[in-house]
């Protein structure tokens, strides 16, 4: 049990409407031993111009017992994103992003998530592919001088995300030739592709960081797929019914019960 406790990251996706302490709080009182922590007001605010001041969520992880296993730039309002051909837009973005890099390294955390956000449909995608493989390039040799390793998630083709394939990441990797710049693998997506995750742990050998699941029942069907676990790294959740963010220890609670009921 305590062996895939320790695997397990939540999200605190609910910041819009807690304050910190009271995610931390009830993060640990529902058993949460690892969350991945979005940089999104009023938790954190950074942006291309400032990075917060507030270095007391170390203090409130430590306090707590909720160790902070990732960090995630604010890609929800897509204010910022990766795809950007508006040549302002695309260098604020970047420096948004370093920005992150140099708040987790301040606070302690060597791993930054991020989906591949700003693509509009209506422009040249060779164009799109390009700028986004050149900024992830420039964002992980940065993570790399700071010690933080940089993680691009894919997500479902069916999704706004850009980055959906195993292919397109390979193509990616390849592109961008630092292996700084690592994987996470969004399970819906994955299955919306039609792969596996033996074909992206077979492609990536020791460089997919984790497995993101939208709820517990895409939790339950990868488990009853792989016919147990083969995967050694992180599971991330990120809820999607929108009841789980008014109610963070509900989801919470939820995901512990299922997940003790599972290994006994």
């Amino acid at each position: 049990m305590a062996e895939i406790m320790d695997r397990i990251v939540c999200s605190n996706v609910h910041y819009f409407y807690y304050d910190t302490e009271f995610f931390f709080s009830h993060a640990a009182k529902a058993g949460v031993r690892q969350i991945e922590f979005y940089l999104g007001t009023p938790h954190i605010f950074i942006d291309h111009a400032v990075t917060d001041d507030f270095d007391r969520v170390k203090e409130l992880s430590e306090k707590h017992g909720v160790k902070i296993a990732a960090v995630h730039p604010e890609t929800l309002s897509f204010r910022y994103g990766l795809c950007y051909m508006d040549d302002e837009w695309n260098k604020k973005s970047v420096k948004a992003y370093k920005n992150c890099i140099d708040y987790a390294s301040r606070i302690g955390v060597r791993q930054l998530n991020t989906n591949v956000t700003g693509a509009f449909r209506d422009q040249n995608q060779e164009e799109i592919f390009k700028r986004a493989a050149d900024n992830l390039k420039e964002i992980a040799a940065y993570g790399r001088e700071k010690g933080v390793k940089v993680a691009a998630e894919t997500e479902s083709p069916y999704y706004e995300g850009f980055l959906t394939r195993l292919s397109e990441a390979e193509q990616l990797s390849d592109y961008i030739g630092d292996e700084n710049l690592e994987f996470n693998i969004n399970y819906d997506g994955m299955k919306a592709a039609k792969e596996t995750v033996r074909q992206w742990t077979d492609k990536f050998p020791g460089r997919i960081r984790g497995i993101r699941f939208l709820d517990l029942e895409s939790y339950e069907a990868y488990r009853a797929e792989q016919n147990g676990d083969i995967f050694e790294r992180s599971f991330l959740f990120f809820p999607a019914d929108d009841s789980y963010l008014e109610k963070p220890q509900e989801f919470d609670k939820a995901l512990l019960r299922r997940m003790k009921s599972e290994v006994g």
